[in-house]
This record gives structure tokens, C-alpha cells and sequence, in this order.
């Protein structure tokens, strides 16, 4: 009797210890398909121009993806949704989010990217704060020496030559300005930035 009480008390216990396996494998089926219906959302938002909408998909559907790199390309997603908003100083908050949470992805060379060209379209002219363009050139530096034979150093090694004419031109219009005050030595000093 005892033997036959102890064979049905392991029966439940192995069939309460399946049944949770299977829930837990039901659940993260649910939360797969989830993510993934969640993804094309954000895509169509993005499709459709509403980028802000979009980018909170894309993180939505980050939390929830069980694959790293599927996790990664949602988060530079999102960051990418922003940018295409202009909403660049959250769009550069979140690439180094997913730069500092995904160190290893393949994408790292394209986040870096991203965040001189959201520098980079913040440069209006030569009088107007130069720090976007100092900015971008740090990072458009750094890509052509860490990243020399991607497509991206190809561009940036061109904005990098028109980031350099803004800043010369924005030495000019300071020299320009010493002049007119009569200012002789900081206006030479300006055009020697400039000669250099």
C-alpha cells in the first residue's frame, strides 16, 4: 500500500513539474511572437512617418526580444526612428545606451555613425555656435582612425573637409569683427588659425 501511495505521489509531482515546464515554454512562445508583432509595428510606424511612435516600439519590442542581437537591432532602431524625427539629442542619448548595453554588436561602426550625423545636421553657419561641428569632427575623427575601411569613414573623410572650412570661415568672421574694432593682434592670431 505504501509503495503504491509513494508511485502516485511521484506521478504528481512529475506531472506538475511538466505542466509548469510547458507554460514556461508556452509563455516564451507568447513573448517571441509578441516581440515580433510588436517589431513590424514599429517598422510600418516607421514606414509611415511616425518615427516618435515608432522609436517606442522599437524599445518595447527590445525588452522583450530573447535574442541578443534581435535586442540590439531594436534599440539602434529606435535610436534611428528619433533621428529621422530630428529629435537628435534623444536619438544620441539612446545610441550610446545601446553602444554601452551591446559593445560587441556588428553595428557599433554605423551607432557611432549615427551620432556625428546627428551632430553633424545641428551645424548651421560659421555665426552661428560651432560646438555641433567640434562635436562632429571628434566623432567623424574617430571613425576614420577606428574604422578606416568601412562606407562610413568614406563619408564622414568628406564632411570632415566641409566641417573644416566652417571652422575656418568661423575664425574668418571673428577676424573680420577684430578688424572692424580695431583689434590688429587677436584678428591676425584669427587668420593664422586659419593659414594653419
Amino acid at each position: 500500500m505504501l509503495k503504491y501511495l509513494i508511485i502516485i505521489i511521484c506521478a504528481i509531482f512529475l506531472v506538475f513539474g511538466c505542466s509548469k515546464k510547458n507554460k514556461k515554454k508556452i509563455a516564451n512562445i507568447n513573448t517571441i511572437e509578441s516581440s515580433q508583432v510588436i517589431y513590424k509595428e514599429a517598422i510600418d510606424a516607421l514606414k509611415t512617418g511616425d518615427a516618435y511612435y515608432a522609436s517606442k516600439k522599437f524599445k518595447e519590442a527590445e525588452s522583450l526580444m530573447s535574442d541578443i542581437e534581435w535586442s540590439a537591432k531594436s534599440a539602434l532602431m529606435s535610436a534611428f526612428a528619433l533621428y529621422s524625427a530630428n529629435f537628435y539629442s534623444q536619438s544620441i542619448f539612446n545610441l550610446e545606451r545601446y553602444m554601452k548595453q551591446y559593445p560587441v554588436d556588428k553595428n557599433i561602426p554605423y551607432a557611432h555613425y549615427l551620432i556625428g550625423i546627428c551632430y553633424y545636421e545641428q551645424i548651421l553657419d560659421e555665426k552661428k555656435d560651432v560646438k555641433p561641428a567640434l562635436l562632429a569632427k571628434e566623432k567623424f575623427e574617430y571613425i576614420v582612425q577606428k574604422f578606416p575601411n568601412t562606407d562610413y569613414a568614406v563619408d564622414v573623410r568628406f564632411k570632415l573637409d566641409l566641417i573644416t572650412d566652417l571652422l575656418a570661415a568661423k575664425e574668418m568672421y571673428v577676424a573680420q569683427h577684430y578688424l572692424k574694432s580695431e583689434k590688429w593682434i587677436p584678428a591676425i592670431n584669427r587668420y593664422k588659425i586659419v593659414v594653419e
